[in-house]
């Protein structure tokens, strides 16, 4: 793997689950740290600010800053030019990610440039109705990502997709989508990185976001199996990995020997 000069990975399933780091993940992570290997967290989160994600991995024991992650917000305001006005169906994270990029965050009046849908556990009529209404008068129609579901403690929650599957009924256009497995935060992360595509590769335990971003984007990719998907799974996938790994052991060997 000596042409790969750069990491990707996943979070959830790929290097924590729960509240716990998994296996030797922690340890390869340090592994890249101490060999000066770029690499970046990307996540489709797009209500955690950085530096919430990179201080729950350190508690984890995996050495991180808020440098090291890519959230699909700031994929996001990394598109727009600064001075974009946006009306926001999204929570904080979201919110203070595109004004720190200089994006100005209106309340749904007409003069809005951009519709930004993410998660947002204070959704409601109001916000749809406004959303539906810039959208229709001409405003960019946004997603940060699609993900139907998110795991919580107690179980399951709706994400970002049964939202902008709403809006997308009610206004019959299609959003822009950056989370994974779309190309925007693909590029945003190799923008960050100063990279190639043929130069990464993205590490994750989803065939249906992480490696189809990596085939989409360009990249190589690296099932782990720490996670959703099993061997058959990959074996199987209308677009293979190019790398599958039972755990971090395997991938050690693999990126390292």
């Amino acid at each position: 793997m000596n042409d790969i000069s750069a990491l990707l990975f996943d979070l959830d399933g790929t290097v924590y689950r729960g509240t716990d780091a998994i296996p030797g993940a922690s340890d390869f992570i340090a592994i890249l740290k101490e060999r000066g290997i770029p690499f970046l967290f990307v996540t489709n989160r797009g209500n955690r600010r950085p530096e919430e994600v990179a201080e729950q991995l350190n508690s984890m024991g995996i050495p991180c800053t808020q440098d090291d992650v890519l959230t699909s917000a700031q994929a996001v305001a990394m598109e727009l030019e600064k001075g974009t006005r946006a009306y926001c169906l999204g929570e904080e994270g979201l919110t203070s990610t595109l004004e720190e990029a200089g994006i100005v965050i209106t309340d749904g009046s007409r003069d809005t440039d951009a519709v930004i849908v993410s998660y947002d556990r204070g959704i409601n009529y109001e916000k749809l109705g406004k959303a539906l209404r810039l959208i229709d008068g001409g405003a960019r129609f946004i997603a940060t990502n699609t993900d139907r579901l998110i795991t919580v403690e107690d179980g399951i929650l709706p994400e970002a997709g049964p939202i902008v599957a709403a809006v997308q009924a009610a206004t019959e256009k299609e959003p822009e989508i950056f989370g994974k497995p779309e190309k925007p935060i693909m590029d945003a992360a190799l923008k960050r990185l100063g990279k190639e595509a043929s130069e990464c590769a993205i590490i994750g335990d989803n065939i249906f976001t992480d490696i189809l971003a990596g085939h989409k984007s360009g990249m190589k990719s690296i099932l782990i199996l720490t996670g959703v998907a099993n061997r058959e799974d990959g074996e199987n996938a209308e677009f293979k990995p190019t790398w599958i790994t039972e755990d971090y052991q395997d991938l050690e060997k693999l990126f390292f020997i």
